[in-house]
């Protein structure tokens, strides 16, 4: 019995060694790899898998969760006004929506653009442009970006009006500024919210919903057709309407 088990082990190392020689030693190393690599893939597509699968789980549980806390009132009491702070007669029309940074707005007509104080709304520049402005951006560095008509485009102070540079493009850039109808305020933007709230603007009136339940939660009705509407403004916590030929600042007035 003894001989038998000895003459197996020795017939099992000759076809190694066979094998070893016939392939060479990276035969074993690529076959160690590759089973490595299949079992690796298996783990990863299993755990993947899985992972999905909780996070769709995670995701409804949440959704009901949010729908439960909303249905049952558990934040009450929190109400938003949309309140008209003032409205400023312009002698001039806007082409544009309004545009703002922290301390002043520009206000496009045509080929003018003016820069005017958000406090107490005094003219600080006024540029004329050859052609009409298609499209303003800010910049950083307290730059000011005006793109016009005939594919030229100046950088400006936005403090004095004044050319850092300018240049003409060689393309036709897209811009558009279209109206638009609805858009989203979030909790990013305004903290004291208890859920972020979706604005849906319509020829004469703003109406703020809950973008959980879609709940109506405030109206701004205006006697005039609206003819553009500004983003948030973080720091005033408003937006700013031009309607009947004024410019009207909207705000939003939180209570808990």
């Amino acid at each position: 019995m003894q001989i038998r088990i000895t003459s197996i082990i020795l017939i099992v190392v000759i076809i190694l060694s066979v094998i070893y020689v016939f392939y060479g030693k990276n035969w074993f190393a690529e076959q160690q790899f590759i089973q490595k690599q299949r079992s690796s893939e298996f783990v990863r597509n299993e755990l993947m898998e899985k992972f999905l699968e909780i996070q769709e789980q995670s995701q409804e549980l949440l959704n009901d969760i949010l729908k439960e806390t909303y249905d049952l009132n558990l934040l009450p009491g929190q109400k938003i006004t949309l309140k008209k702070e003032w409205s400023r007669e312009l002698d001039f029309e806007l082409s544009l929506k309004p545009v703002f940074d922290h301390k002043q707005m520009y206000l496009i007509s045509e080929n003018t653009l003016k820069s005017i104080s958000k406090k107490p709304g005094i003219l600080k520049w006024e540029r004329v442009f050859e052609e009409g402005i298609i499209g303003i951006e800010l910049l950083d560095a307290n730059r000011l970006l005006v793109v016009i008509e005939g594919n030229k485009m100046f950088c400006l102070h936005r403090d004095l009006g004044t050319d850092i540079w300018e240049r003409n493009l060689n393309c036709n850039p897209h811009i558009d500024y279209e109206f638009n109808s609805i858009f989203q305020i979030s909790l990013d933007k305004y903290r004291r919210l208890d859920s972020s709230i979706i604005l849906l603007l319509s020829d004469n009136s703003i109406t703020a919903l809950n973008n959980i339940t879609g709940e109506s939660l405030a109206t701004y009705v205006s006697k005039n057709k609206i003819h553009f509407v500004s983003d948030f403004d973080l720091i005033e916590k408003c937006i700013y309407i031009y309607e009947d030929n004024c410019l009207v600042k909207i705000d939003f007035i939180v209570k808990s």
